[in-house]
């Protein structure tokens, strides 16, 4: 039996540096739920939405999508997430001819069936592995993914080795002074999780306070939240003072959106390379999705109850109005789907202006919106009740 480890945990922006060919192969991305979602074609039917996920080790296709096609059933495998000594067995189907739109990719996977469509909005998973012939490069302002031909330079300064631990990337980062090892998860839509075991070895802003659990198709972890005081080294990138997750039962930290779209990063499997570039981070929400008419959105914005409306406005940034106030106020991220709204110059608030936190459900949609204040206080939730 063929033996597959998925981390379905949750999911950078990465810049392509060095060796490469100039014939580069593009496929454009949707980060609106800060996942690489991508379209894909199946035996020329489609398209499909998955996930391009650098945490999964097995590529996933839902059971729906399968009962559609009757893919040929060729071994069961045991599912499980670092943590837990929980296991789901899934069937491994043949699936022919997956083709990226416009690309001249185009082979036969092998994927494993579970109901993906019960967690999140997606037909399947490609794992990080399934380029590993190319560079990869995930650019998450500009939407999408380049492959190209090539390698990284081991002497280069910003260059560091991983390990590829059941296809997984893990290496050795520095959190506040403790060596730990972590894995890449572009899956993974939150910031870092760190585990447990940490939290009495690190320096926090405030005591972490409880947080939902997380969930994965094997197993459900408790989890906090909080304010790291102190550097998280990722080769030569430095990220300071991060919100975090710690989780119980994770061995290693899993580095997600919050902090990889920090960085630029280049993949090299081959070589077992991976390069990081800090980057400066502009304030807000990148515009990465757009409807149809090409009006930028985001998974944060639409209309909360008592005429809360939240929207990208003409500059790209991300603003929110109730219905009485006289103007719409910039929102600035503070920490994982937690926002500050900006007063603009020459303006005086009459009153104390909350902090606003979205709230997500099980799937990691947004729900709902909660008004936090500086003493603790809390209004809402407030329901999402259109988009």
């Amino acid at each position: 039996m063929k033996k597959a480890l998925l981390t379905l945990i949750a999911f950078h922006v990465l810049f392509l540096s060095c060796g490469q060919e100039k014939a580069n192969i593009v496929i454009p991305i949707d980060m609106s739920s800060h996942r690489p979602v991508m379209d894909v074609m199946i035996d020329g039917k489609g398209p499909y939405n998955f996930i391009f996920d650098t945490g999964s080790t097995t590529n996933v296709i839902d059971e729906n999508l399968q009962e559609t096609f009757e893919f040929k059933v060729v071994g069961e495998d045991p599912l499980t997430t670092p943590g837990s000594k929980n296991q789901l067995f899934s069937k491994r189907v043949t699936v022919p001819k997956v083709n990226f739109p416009e690309t001249s990719i185009t082979q036969t996977a092998e994927m494993n069936v579970i109901a993906l469509r019960k967690m999140l909005p997606v037909d399947g998973i490609i794992g990080g592995f399934f380029f590993e012939e190319y560079l990869v490069t995930m650019d998450y302002p500009s939407s999408k993914l380049i492959l190209a031909k090539g390698q990284l330079d081991k002497n280069d300064p910003d260059v560091v080795p991983f390990i590829q631990d059941a296809r997984t990337l893990n290496l050795t980062i520095d959190v506040a002074g403790h060596n730990a090892e972590a894995h890449l998860d572009s899956g993974n839509p939150l910031t870092m999780t760190l585990p447990h075991s940490l939290m009495d070895k690190l320096t926090f802003k405030e005591a972490p306070r409880k947080g939902e659990p997380m969930r994965t198709p094997v197993a459900s972890f408790d989890t906090w939240e909080a304010q790291l005081l102190g550097d998280v080294t990722i080769g030569n990138a430095v990220i300071k003072n991060p919100h975090v997750r710690l989780a119980e039962g994770y061995k290693y930290v899993n580095i997600g959106y919050g902090v990889i779209n920090q960085l630029r990063t280049t993949i090299d499997r081959k070589n077992s390379l991976i390069k990081f570039e800090k980057m400066t981070q502009t304030q807000g929400v990148n515009k990465v999705a757009k409807k149809d008419s090409g009006v930028p959105t985001s998974p944060y914005t639409g209309t909360y109850e008592g005429d809360r409306k939240i929207w990208i406005d003409d500059a790209g940034k991300l603003v929110y109005k109730r219905t009485p106030a006289p103007i719409p106020l910039e929102m600035v991220r503070v920490g994982v789907d937690l926002f500050e709204m900006k007063i603009p110059d020459g303006v005086r608030a009459p009153q104390e202006i909350p902090r606003v936190q979205f709230n997500r459900n099980s799937a990691e949609q947004i729900v709902s919106i909660t008004l936090v204040y500086k003493d603790g206080r809390k209004d809402g939730p407030y329901k999402k009740i259109k988009t």
